[in-house]
């Protein structure tokens, strides 16, 4: 199985440079630090896919004592980071990553569903290795925070995402799908129910896992939601914890 990442163009990664973490939903990630982590403002995060740097912004705000590292391939968002001595860059991909320490968090802001290859199975493939390498990544104790867009079928199914990802990714009909608003046309995007990431967590190793409904989405036509077999479009913010050896 060819597992190789597909990555958007620049001018399609572009389309990305804005920060989606507004007070309210930073409000969850401060609520879920204060739950799972004894000292969060000396703690090590890694954002990845973190851009321009304003989410790191945020955290070293809140804790002035922590450390974040952003990852980012991305050397035109890379570049827009206002620098700070306890901020690290690292450009680069997720899966060529290598650092000399452990963190406390690992946090996916709306950056699994870009984790994709040539088949919706490959993308499975390679959202879970990044799910694997976070786990190993992190301190015993440590999580992994995730902000995604949760499309649920029936009875939770994953079907709306493989849908999606197999519009999205054809090049045939890229100059279609385009038009209809999909940024990510003719690469794809592979987004999931919240079952299904969870399913993920799990084979990546991850035994304790909590999750928060953060708003209803979406402005599709009821033809198209049939279409797509979508029964529901949320945010959510799902946590993985690794276990204290």
């Amino acid at each position: 199985m060819d597992d190789s990442i597909k990555l958007l163009t620049p001018e399609q990664a572009i389309a990305f440079d804005t920060e989606y973490i507004d007070e309210e939903l930073f409000g969850f990630v401060t609520r879920t630090l204060s739950a799972y982590l004894d000292t969060p403002e000396e703690a090590h995060f890694l954002d990845v896919g973190g851009g321009n740097g304003i989410y790191a912004d945020k955290l070293l705000k809140h804790y002035s004592g922590c450390h974040v590292t952003v990852v980012e391939p991305e050397a035109c968002l890379l570049n827009k980071n206002v620098p700070h001595e306890n901020k690290h860059l690292k450009h680069d991909l997720f899966q060529n990553v290598t650092v000399e320490q452990e963190f406390d968090l690992i946090q996916f802001n709306w950056v699994l569903h870009h984790f994709v290859s040539d088949t919706y199975e490959a993308s499975c493939h390679l959202q879970e290795n990044a799910l694997i390498q976070a786990y190993k990544m992190l301190k015993p104790g440590g999580m992994v925070v995730i902000f995604e867009n949760f499309y649920e079928g029936a009875a939770s199914s994953d079907r709306p995402g493989q849908l999606l990802f197999n519009l999205t990714a054809s090049k045939v009909l890229a100059p279609l799908t385009k038009k209809m608003g999909a940024n990510t046309a003719g690469i794809g995007v592979c987004f999931h129910s919240e079952l299904y990431w969870r399913k993920l967590c799990l084979m990546a190793g991850f035994k304790q896992m909590a999750s928060s409904h953060c708003y209803d989405f979406g402005n599709l036509s009821p033809l198209k939601k049939r279409i797509l077999q979508i029964e529901n479009q949320r945010v959510g913010l799902l946590i993985a914890v690794k276990p204290n050896e």
